[in-house]
């Protein structure tokens, strides 16, 4: 390692601590992005569903995490008996100088199991890690304590889960970054940082309660992870009013030691919309939050009919 880049690895060993504690953008709206976590958490309808999400994290905190992420998953164009679906998603999470980008295709099959169905998927991606240096303001622009023009890593990611649904009961485990990559930056043999990124393990789980008023209804669920050196809970509890084809929920999520996340959304026509905002218990405080959007469209598509394919906007279940 040379030494005009000691700075530079001083730098990214910040990230890496972040890195080391959670890898993954937390989405307060994970039930809603369980593809993301899980690869095998697809194939509930015979859908496309479309998915955006939009995460301000720290709010009034200057180069705060910033993070996107767009992702679909539809069954499989071949075979005729709707077992097996596909998806793909990227993820662009820029925090200050530095963009984590991740590009990932599933693929999950189904099997009926003890009178439900159990998903079994496998992930396959890319990490992109970028440290932008042009724009790093320091006394002297020739400081040769960092490297001049942007470092570059890249790595190969593998993920795997199991999903499985019983009426109105769900579950899943999944494992992502499963081969610990280590994305190198620096071009050749001229190296001059590593970054290792730590094997994740997610549980999810949830179910749909429908109460006496055909109107009404409660979803509880749980997401828990770590990456065997951080664990995170998080508890949430929406209840949702339908009227006619439209429907609006409200809601809490609870991490214990961590946050409390207030939620609203809805669907109307054929979108459903989602906003959060994730109140901190400790560390920064309740005075700085984080925003979280989530915006869901499913589309009727035949692969197999000849001809133009028939789109049909419908609402979830």
């Amino acid at each position: 390692m040379k030494i005009k880049h000691m700075s530079f690895v001083g730098v990214l060993a910040l990230v890496c601590m972040k890195a080391g504690a959670q890898y993954d953008v937390h989405f307060t709206h994970y039930w809603e992005l369980d593809n993301f976590y899980n690869p095998a958490a697809m194939n509930k309808n015979s859908r496309l569903n479309l998915t955006g999400a939009y995460s301000m994290q720290l709010v009034g905190y200057e180069n705060a995490p910033r993070t996107m992420f767009f992702g679909a998953s539809t069954r499989a164009p071949w075979g005729d008996d709707g077992r097996q679906s596909i998806g793909a998603g990227l993820l662009s999470d820029r925090i200050g100088l530095f963009t984590h980008n991740r590009l990932f295709l599933n693929y999950a099959y189904l099997f009926k199991v003890g009178g439900g169905t159990l998903n079994v998927g496998v992930q396959v991606g890319m990490l992109n890690e970028s440290f932008r240096s042009d724009e790093l303001r320091t006394v002297d622009s020739d400081d040769p304590a960092f490297p001049s023009g942007g470092e570059r890593g890249k790595g190969v990611d593998i993920g795997a889960g199991v999903y499985y649904r019983y009426k109105i009961l769900y579950v899943g485990l999944s494992g992502l970054h499963l081969t610990a990559p280590v994305l190198k930056y620096g071009k050749g043999n001229n190296v001059s940082a590593e970054l290792k990124i730590q094997p994740a393990i997610y549980l999810q789980g949830g179910c749909n309660i429908q109460l006496r008023n055909p109107l009404l209804s409660v979803q509880p669920s749980l997401q828990a992870s770590t990456d065997m050196g951080v664990f995170r809970v998080d508890i949430t509890v929406r209840g949702t009013y339908r009227y006619q084809s439209n429907s609006f929920y409200g809601g809490l999520s609870y991490s214990p030691g961590k946050s409390v996340s207030f939620l609203l959304g809805g669907i109307i026509g054929s979108v459903r919309l989602g906003y959060a905002y994730e109140m901190f218990t400790n560390g920064v405080g309740w005075q700085t939050g984080s925003h979280d959007l989530v915006v869901n469209y499913q589309l009727d598509v035949d692969f197999f009919k000849k001809g133009k394919n028939v789109h049909k906007s419908v609402r979830y279940l």
